[in-house]
């Protein structure tokens, strides 16, 4: 009787609020929507001790869309874009609520990153795959403020670069590192909602760093902030 009760009471409070929230990063079911979406941009610093004498922050454009395949399962997309490198992936989250205001999800994507820079007559092209195991807890405050941690492993899966003919590949698997990710998500004005999150990424290898270098003797970190408007 206690867990029937305690069901009925986190699906009652569920009910009313999916129909007062938007959100990208916070793991609630979909329920009427099929698809929600964000564009915003990515601001993410390289560490001079790995660029040496060049500091580079380097703003990424981001489209997040979220597709309903049922009430447990999501699609999960998403799309950064400079032109010269770019990265997609796409995956399917299970999400369950868990509380009265704690949300959680676990899922697993697979991307696709690829670039090319042509400058002073040298042809430089790449790309490669990874793999996204991931898992996120929500948790829901009385002043309509969405917060998520995110935990996000990566594996990669290949990768391959060249300058002109010369090239670099490797399909050898390995672990790649960690990433933290803590979001905020709320009302920005009407029915439109903001997302901002700071992310912590530990990787021997970010795919952003291609055209610099692959993969390091050590795990580098990377802090990057995410900016993205609710549709």
């Amino acid at each position: 009787m206690v867990t029937a009760f305690t069901f009925i009471t986190v699906n009652a409070q569920d009910t009313t609020f999916r129909s007062k929230h938007a959100a990208i990063f916070f793991p609630y079911p979909m329920y009427k929507e099929k698809w929600r979406a964000s564009i915003g941009f990515t601001l993410l610093t390289l560490p001079e001790d790995i660029t040496e004498e060049i500091q580079l922050r380097l703003p990424c454009g981001d489209l997040h869309v979220l597709r309903k395949l049922n009430k447990q399962f999501t699609l999960n997309s998403r799309l950064s874009f400079q032109f010269l490198q770019n990265h997609l992936s796409a995956g399917i989250s299970w999400v369950k609520p868990i509380a009265n205001k704690f949300y959680f999800s676990a899922g697993d994507d697979f991307g696709y990153w690829f670039g090319f820079l042509k400058a002073e007559g040298f042809n430089t092209k790449g790309h490669g795959f990874l793999n996204y195991p991931n898992f996120s807890v929500g948790f829901k405050t009385n002043k309509n403020l969405l917060i998520t941690f995110k935990g996000e492993a990566s594996i990669n899966l290949f990768y391959k670069s060249s300058i002109g003919e010369e090239s670099i590949s490797s399909a050898t698997t390995f672990y790649n590192g960690e990433s933290f990710t803590l979001a905020f998500e709320q009302p920005f004005y009407g029915r439109k909602h903001l997302t901002i999150a700071f992310s912590a990424i530990n990787n021997y290898f970010y795919w952003q760093t291609w055209a610099l270098f692959y993969r390091t003797d050590r795990k580098v970190f990377y802090p990057q902030i995410t900016v993205g408007f609710i549709l």
